[in-house]
């Protein structure tokens, strides 16, 4: 059994239906998914998707660079409201830090203020948080350090073994996405190799980041299996372990 712990569902890169996805990934043995919401019109989406299929759940937030015309605090606020109506919700986000050169962004003060204000709603509500990073490893310490309370995961961890320590021992958990199968992010096998046994999970981020194999192809929940025989493989374990590992610290994670 497995479990994808981040999909993006519905999307308009699927040109199969959902139910179509969801009946692959089940013969596939992923037997739960988790569907993340990046903004409040797909938290809607997101939510009532989920309460049509037994197996699927639901994460929902505001990505660091969506909503960008509404303001952090009414944000909030709405998003709030959103939590509280979801009857499958396990956990908030995608949220976090994205930091690159495009020009349409928040600044930085203004993501780490929607993260922090996502931070707060994740301990009010006793929920995990699913972290977005990208290049923003201090940043996304210095605020996960403020809220000690709350775990969570960072999505598609993508930094060095010297941060993922470090996230760890902060209480949270690493998912590995197809960016580990790629050859140009071997250094990424390092944390592979390292983590915890009982501190990884694995995504597919479906319909991003197809892993090898499969490059320049929609992604979808079914090959999260081709991730964990990655897993095997880099950390000299068999499948079926990694299976039941990161099987049981997704459960523990979004209580499921």
């Amino acid at each position: 059994m497995l479990i994808d712990s981040h999909i993006h569902l519905p999307h308009k890169k699927y040109e199969k239906d959902v139910d179509l996805i969801v009946q692959e990934a089940t013969i596939a043995g992923i037997t739960k998914l988790i569907v993340i919401g990046t903004h409040l019109k797909d938290n809607e989406i997101v939510s009532n998707l989920v309460s049509k299929y037994p197996n699927l759940y639901c994460s929902l937030g505001i990505y660091p660079n969506d909503e960008l015309s509404t303001n952090v605090d009414e944000l909030a606020t709405k998003l709030e409201v959103q939590i509280k109506n979801s009857s499958k919700i396990k956990a908030i986000g995608e949220c976090g830090i994205d930091i690159t050169d495009w020009e349409n962004q928040r600044s930085i003060n203004e993501q780490i203020k929607l993260f922090e204000a996502q931070l707060f709603l994740a301990q009010k509500y006793k929920l995990p948080i699913v972290i977005h990073n990208r290049n923003g490893d201090e940043q996304v310490l210095n605020s996960i350090k403020k809220f000690p309370d709350v775990t969570g995961v960072l999505h598609c961890f993508a930094s060095s073994w010297e941060y993922g320590k470090k996230f760890i021992d902060a209480g949270y958990y690493l998912s590995f996405a197809g960016l580990i199968t790629y050859r140009a992010r071997r250094e990424l096998l390092e944390t592979v190799v390292n983590v915890p046994a009982n501190r990884y999970v694995i995504e597919t981020d479906s319909p991003y980041l197809p892993p090898e194999g499969h490059r320049g192809e929609t992604n979808y929940p079914k090959y999260v299996k081709i991730i964990a025989e990655k897993v095997a493989e880099t950390r000299n374990i068999s499948f079926e372990q990694v299976c039941e590992e990161s099987y049981n610290n997704t459960v523990t994670l979004f209580k499921l």
